[in-house]
């Protein structure tokens, strides 16, 4: 068929389609998103001939199931799930053959004439209004089955949305999940848009309470309701072509529908469905409120793409078959990158800092180990989930012993677990090497400051014959205490305290005091203090004692204490630190290292490298079974914790988060 006789083919196409959707007796269904995107672009033309004709009212133009008016028993009739093309190829041929991609439909407050309709009579056809001109390389064909398109900022049901990566602020540091997900729009109206994550299957597994034996594998599809929620919004997304399959679920596109997990387990128990392996059970889900998706779409957080069933399905059905859920999914986001056209971009981020960190989220909450557990959590709160009694007494015994955790007073100073995986990784990455002085201990709460995070502003003082002089004021944390200066002066100078300068906090012997702003500016004036005494902390840490106490969380090894005889030094060689600029954001984070080491058991200096360049790439000779590095790659988890932290201070007290 040449290309003149398949645009034939087109207009006879659409000209039916435009034709039923104006019918009022009509089992035919139109697609709204197609409709409204012609509709949006013929009301913003701005030349050209124009004609009037009625806007079809709503019951006509957004026909989900239609029945025929003469028939109420009518079988309903699904496009999506028919034998025949859907329209989501037929559209993918029309942007493969004009080169282009669907347009956005613009916001219905646009239009001047709300009742009307402008068209363009030198676009009769109406599928000019679908497309923009971008070059053709946006459209990517694996055979005549899979299509794939940048779709734009085109958001409907069905469309998947891919995680960016050309934001300044990536998903390294929070919400490491979304990095490079794979989105499928389950359901997209003007309130809100819901989506499913398809690239994070894990080694969990759900009991079926209805036949006996079964296990079901879970995905992570979001983080609304998702893996950990005590009611898991679960969805079960299968291709079952029955009938009876296909009225127990809402389709999402052409042979991809969902169901409850209720209704997947009556399925198998009737042999409708062979068994758990029909379904892919998602746990979570993503959730977008009014026009957010929009703004992000615009920040370039995600890209919106679309793409035919059997691409997707193919991707499932692989993932199903031992992937190791610390890949990731890493290839399916790949896979439909290149075939959208964003191979390049695809590339030139492939084995980065976030993608490090995505493996290491999914090394935490997706992996199962030997003993039963997922990651780092102690148990699974999935409904129905399988946890054995030895798995619950251990639990149990740990609840138990923390309730005898050591004591911790005011004036203990604290450092960040030594561990090699840092339980500061994948969150509160600030609290990474850390050195934490606790101010306050009560029945209640447990506040601390940190002390190693100074911040781009300074404090400036009279230094007398010196003239002016600025002290660095570090962040110490989120939250201030009420009916207290904003500003905390400390010091760890004997001589000082011994001569009435300052109060000291807890147990003299613990050897840090607090003053007042006015007492530490005049001893600086007056050449009795040196601004080189005196750290400025902002804000405070809180640790309810209702939960994860300071005390327990000592206990279990997240911090540690530093003992009285090392504090003097941390101090002092955290007085080495300078206010923060792009130019010692480096060095100040050495001095934090150093300091931190000085506070805890020798260690050999490994931690300080001067060579700040993340790894690219998996490297050669890395052993996937060495938890000491990330999954298939030459990066030490430990190294990883460093550059989240630097990352941190970059993103978060620099406002510069592409310099780390």
């Amino acid at each position: 068929m040449n290309l003149a006789t398949f645009k034939l083919l087109c207009l006879i196409w659409a000209g039916l389609d435009f034709a039923l959707a104006f019918s009022p007796a009509t089992n035919a269904r139109v697609n709204p998103a197609a409709y409204e995107a012609c509709r949006c672009r013929r009301a913003n033309l701005s030349g050209g001939r124009h004609r009037r004709i009625p806007r079809p009212s709503s019951t006509h133009s957004h026909l989900l199931s239609a029945k025929s008016e003469n028939d109420d028993d009518a079988e309903q009739v699904n496009p999506d799930n028919d034998d025949g093309e859907d329209w989501r190829a037929f559209r993918a041929k029309l942007v493969m053959s004009e080169g282009g991609t669907p347009s956005s439909p613009q916001p219905s407050a646009e239009i001047e004439n709300t009742d009307d309709v402008i068209v363009d009579d030198s676009d009769l056809d109406g599928f000019g209004a679908l497309f923009s001109e971008i070059s053709p390389s946006g459209f990517t064909p694996l055979d005549q089955s899979q299509w794939a398109y940048d779709s734009g900022k085109v958001i409907e049901k069905g469309a998947v949305i891919l995680g960016g990566v050309e934001q300044d602020f990536g998903f390294g540091l929070r919400q490491q999940y979304f990095h490079k997900a794979v989105i499928l729009v389950l359901d997209h109206d003007d309130t809100f848009t819901k989506g499913i994550i398809l690239n994070r299957p894990s080694d969990r597994m759900m009991e079926d309470d209805v036949n006996e034996g079964l296990k079901w594998r879970v995905w992570y599809g979001g983080d609304v309701q998702g893996l950990d929620s005590l009611v898991p919004d679960i969805v079960c997304l299968h291709s079952l072509r029955s009938k009876e399959a296909r009225d127990a679920s809402v389709s999402v596109m052409k042979d991809i529908q969902w169901t409850s997990f209720t209704n997947a387990k009556k399925l198998v128990k009737k042999g409708i469905a062979s068994g758990p392996e029909d379904f892919w059970l998602i746990a979570g889900y993503a959730g977008w409120g009014p026009r957010q998706l929009s703004g992000e779409l615009d920040r370039k957080s995600w890209y919106m793409c679309a793409t035919d069933s059997q691409t997707l399905l193919k991707e499932l059905a692989r993932q199903s078959k031992g992937v190791d859920p610390r890949d990731a999914g890493l290839e399916t986001w790949d896979l439909l990158m290149n075939m959208i056209g964003r191979g390049e971009t695809a590339d030139e981020c492939s084995g980065r800092f976030d993608d490090l960190m995505l493996k290491e989220w999914s090394q935490t909450n997706l992996v199962k180990f030997d003993d039963g557990d997922i990651g780092s959590a102690s148990a699974s709160l999935l409904g129905g989930a399988d946890i054995s009694k030895g798995t619950f007494d251990k639990i149990l015994a740990e609840a138990i012993d923390l309730t005898s955790s050591e004591e911790i007073t005011a004036g203990t100073v604290l450092r960040g677990s030594s561990a090699d995986r840092s339980p500061f990784l994948l969150q509160k990455q600030e609290l990474h090497h850390s050195l934490i002085l606790v101010v306050l201990e009560d029945d209640n709460v447990s506040l601390g400051c940190m002390l190693n995070h100074p911040a781009t502003k300074g404090y400036e003082v009279d230094g007398g014959k010196k003239g002016t002089l600025s002290i660095p004021i570090r962040y110490g944390g989120d939250y201030a205490i009420k009916g207290q200066s904003p500003l905390m002066w400390l010091h760890c100078n004997k001589k000082l305290g011994d001569s009435g300068l300052g109060t000291s906090l807890g147990d003299q012997s613990k050897g840090i005091y607090t003053c007042t702003q006015e007492d530490a500016t005049e001893a600086i004036s007056y050449g009795v203090a040196n601004v080189g005494d005196f750290l400025i902390m902002s804000g405070v840490c809180v640790w309810p004692k209702l939960g994860s106490s300071l005390a327990n969380e000592v206990k279990r090894g997240v911090f540690e204490v530093v003992e009285s005889s090392k504090v003097e030094g941390v101090f002092q060689t955290l007085q080495m630190q300078q206010i923060l600029t792009e130019d010692n954001l480096s060095k100040n984070i050495a001095v934090t290292n150093e300091a931190w080491q000085k506070g805890g058991e020798s260690l050999p200096d490994d931690n300080g490298s001067d060579d700040d360049t993340l790894t690219v790439g998996i490297g050669e000779g890395y052993d996937e079974e060495d938890e000491t590095v990330v999954f298939n790659s030459d990066k030490k988890v430990s190294d990883l914790a460093n550059d989240a932290l630097m990352k941190w201070v970059a993103t978060f007290l620099l406002g510069a988060p592409t310099l780390a």
